[in-house]
């Protein structure tokens, strides 16, 4: 595309430089940028891209859009100057690639916890079904195979029009995407077509950015204002039932889930073993059998919300849950790691108060002996988590052993004793093992016979997040070594 072209479609304040330069792709990262693209100089909490105009260009920037030019740079290159960088560049990037969300049926995800397993259950359902699908979220971006690493939950806005850009070249056009509330209100999703919204739930996390939970539930509200068939909202939840009720009244199209609650579509009776959930499905006037595969009250709820986007977007209801019979679960989430020691160790990413609790409950149903978990609790991040978190793990568990868990700059070992005051509240059991791996090691060495071992936290994670730098990090490969170790020592095994 030309850049006068792009400047005819987007809404600008001025542009200095030359109008027939070709316009090839779009970024904020000045160490990304290709030859051709546009460099968006966006004002961040720690650093200004205004300052790294210079190696834009340097690396081949065609063009700049920044809401203001720099006395250094001045008269070096082309520049469009508008009045929000992040809000244009999600309109440049829209147009740059040529509107491909329009192309594909879009189903985004937001709340504090289930939104990855509700996006790989949609995969399944489509998978199971024949229909090429794409997901973007915490666990990467997938488009046929390809697994690509994001740094956030839900990319920049140019990034995710490139990627929608990918899947339409790829003839995929279903795409299930985590959308954060960090998105939700740093304009990532602004010109996007997003057809179904999906709410999972609402609890204490991210104050550090939001500052309060009416700010963090206005944030994720957001996402239910622009879509274009359907609301899936549960309202177990009481911020669900609150958004729920407004987007009636506000005149918005919203299906309601729930099991404890009346619902649209409703899950009743319940019957939960290790090996998953048997339920009735309550939906459009029918009563139908359902199993899931991964156990628990939250693992249904997750059901229910791909259910009923899927059911929106057209999908027979039999087809679906012939589909969810099928689905193994996802990696990470709640997932069981094989083992020869007569024990259960569960795989999760529980990682705030809520999601540990309902982890705990699910356990709670099934467990035959000991209840043992490990886990910590992020530095620098919301530290009015750790000492709940340490109340559920006193009350459930007959072991708690606390350990690192992104500490960034601070002491891990001092959030670990913040952790343990919780852990003391219900006079619980616990070890602080600050290295991660050993805390595993620990955990599995010292099993017995039907215990249930929950490792909290990190799961598919690729990195701990030492403060100078993120290091890499494999929690599933270190806890599957872990468990081969120990059953030589056993003798189970070669």
């Amino acid at each position: 595309m030309d850049i006068d072209n792009l400047l005819k479609e987007l809404n600008h304040k001025s542009y200095f430089g030359n109008k027939s330069i070709e316009i090839k792709g779009i970024t904020n990262d000045s160490k990304k940028v290709k030859n051709g693209d546009i460099f968006v100089a966006i004002k961040g909490y720690t650093n200004d891209g205004h300052n790294f105009i210079e190696n834009a260009f340097v690396n081949g920037a065609a063009a700049v859009l920044c809401d203001h030019i720099p006395e250094n740079v001045n008269n070096k290159g082309n520049f469009i100057v508008v009045e929000n960088p992040r809000q244009s560049m999600a309109a440049a990037a829209n147009i740059i690639y040529g509107c491909p969300s329009e192309s594909i049926n879009l189903v985004g995800v937001t709340g504090t916890n289930g939104k990855t397993s509700t996006t790989y259950l949609l995969k399944g359902i489509y998978d199971y079904l024949g229909k090429k699908s794409g997901i973007i979220g915490t666990m990467g971006v997938l488009i046929e195979g390809e697994k690509i690493k994001v740094d956030n939950t839900t990319p920049e806005a140019a990034d995710l029009q490139k990627y929608f850009a990918k899947m339409v070249e790829k003839d995929i056009n279903h795409c299930f995407m985590e959308i954060s509330s960090h998105a939700l209100e740093l304009n990532r999703v602004d010109n996007i077509s997003i057809d179904v919204g999906i709410f999972t739930n609402l609890t204490r996390d991210h104050l550090d950015f939001h500052n309060t939970m009416e700010n963090y539930y206005q944030a994720k509200k957001k996402l239910f204002h622009i879509t274009k068939v359907n609301n899936i909202i549960n309202v177990d939840d009481s911020y669900g039932e609150r958004l729920y009720t407004e987007l009636k009244e506000e005149g918005f199209k919203a299906i309601s889930i729930g099991i404890e609650n009346n619902a649209d579509i409703k899950a009743s009776n319940l019957v939960t073993t290790m090996k998953g959930t048997d339920f009735d499905l309550e939906i459009d006037g029918s009563v139908k059998k359902v199993h899931v595969n991964t156990p628990g009250k939250f693992s249904v709820l997750n059901s229910l919300g791909a259910l009923g986007a899927a059911w929106s977007l057209g999908i027979n209801i039999d087809d679906i849950i012939e589909a969810l019979d099928k689905i193994k679960g996802v990696t990470g989430r709640f997932e069981m790691l094989e083992n020869k020691l007569d024990c259960i160790i569960v795989l999760d990413f529980a990682h705030t108060p809520d999601g540990l609790q309902k982890v705990m409950e699910t356990i709670d149903e099934f467990a035959q002996g000991r209840k043992i978990v490990m886990f910590g609790a992020g530095g620098e991040r919301d530290l009015s988590r750790r000492g709940p978190m340490g109340e559920i793990a006193g009350k459930y568990c007959d072991l708690s052993i606390l350990t690192s868990d992104n500490p960034r700059f601070e002491d891990p070992y001092d959030i670990c004793l913040e952790i343990a005051e919780g852990v003391k509240k219900y006079n619980g059991k616990y070890e602080i093992i600050i290295e991660r791996d050993k805390a595993i090691y620990y955990a599995i060495d010292n099993s017995k016979s039907k215990d249930v071992i929950l490792l909290a936290g990190k799961s598919t994670e690729p990195y701990q997040d030492m403060g100078v730098e993120k290091v890499p990090y494999d929690e599933g490969t270190i806890a599957k070594n872990a468990i081969k170790d120990v059953e030589r020592k056993r003798g189970l095994s070669m």
